[in-house]
C-alpha cells in the first residue's frame, strides 16, 4: 500500500499554542516552522491570506514573547460549528 506524498517541509508538533485572530482568542492543534492549524469560528478561503499573533509566553516564564505571523490559508475543513483551518505561515516576527 502507497502513502499519499508528504507535502509538510517541516515536523508538525502536538501543541495548543494560544492564536489571537483579531478579537478572537483559539488554540492550535499543531505547528510547524512553517504550517499551523487550528480552529475557529471564522469562515476563511483558501488562499486568503492570514495575520494572527501566537503567544508563546509559556516557553520563557516572565519574559513575554508573541509572534506576529503572516500566512496562507491551504485548507478549510468544517468542523461542526466551526472551522478547521491549515494555513502556511509565509512571515513572522517577534514583539516585545
Amino acid at each position: 500500500m502507497s502513502m499519499p506524498d508528504e507535502k509538510r517541509t517541516s515536523q508538525r508538533i502536538l501543541i495548543e499554542i494560544p492564536v489571537y485572530l483579531n478579537q478572537e482568542k483559539t488554540m492550535t492543534r499543531d505547528i510547524s516552522w512553517s504550517g499551523i492549524y487550528f480552529l475557529t469560528q471564522q469562515n476563511f478561503s483558501e488562499g486568503s491570506e492570514l495575520n494572527f499573533c501566537l503567544d508563546l509566553n509559556y516557553a520563557l516564564p516572565g519574559k513575554p514573547v508573541k509572534l506576529d505571523c503572516q500566512a496562507e490559508v491551504v485548507r478549510i475543513e468544517p468542523r461542526g460549528t466551526k472551522f478547521g483551518v491549515a494555513a502556511r505561515i509565509n512571515n513572522f516576527q517577534y514583539l516585545h
